[in-house]
């Protein structure tokens, strides 16, 4: 009986740290900021277009192209320490951009620019906001609303 006993017992601590080994997993899967292309390594088209003073406290090496547009090129970059966002638009073959950051703890909008010619919004993946897009807002990425 103690034998049996003892492999359930056994079982049951296995399964348990499978599960932990799995919650873990996706711990680190899951973005702070809820913008995935911040956790994947860099790659050729992640540069930054503009002059770095543009960038201020921002990480340098947290810059993500996100998607073109129209003739405009979507980048976002981080804090130091992913509490801060930002969404930046650069014109095609320009080195002044339209962005703005914010907050990037657990609200759905981290941040929405608007300047002459420009209204978007950065905002978490996976959030839901069909009611903008109802009202004519175009998710253009999945972390970038344009109007």
């Amino acid at each position: 009986m103690e034998n049996k006993e003892a492999a359930v017992g056994n079982r049951g601590k296995a399964l348990c740290a499978l599960l932990a080994a799995g919650m873990l997993a996706l711990a680190g899967c899951s973005s702070a900021t809820g913008i995935p292309a911040l956790d994947r390594d860099p790659a050729g088209t992640d540069q930054w277009p503009g002059d770095r003073s543009q960038l201020e406290d921002l990480r340098m090496q947290s810059v993500r192209f996100l998607v073109t547009h129209g003739n405009a090129d979507y980048f976002a970059t981080a804090s130091a320490d992913e509490q801060t966002a930002c969404l930046f638009k650069f014109a095609q073959g320009e080195v002044s951009a339209a962005g703005g950051c914010g907050g990037a703890g657990d609200a759905d909008a981290i941040v929405e620019v608007s300047a002459p010619g420009t209204r978007m919004m950065l905002v978490r993946a996976g959030s839901d906001f069909s009611d903008l897009e109802e009202v004519g807002w175009t998710r253009i990425h999945e972390n970038i609303l344009v109007f």
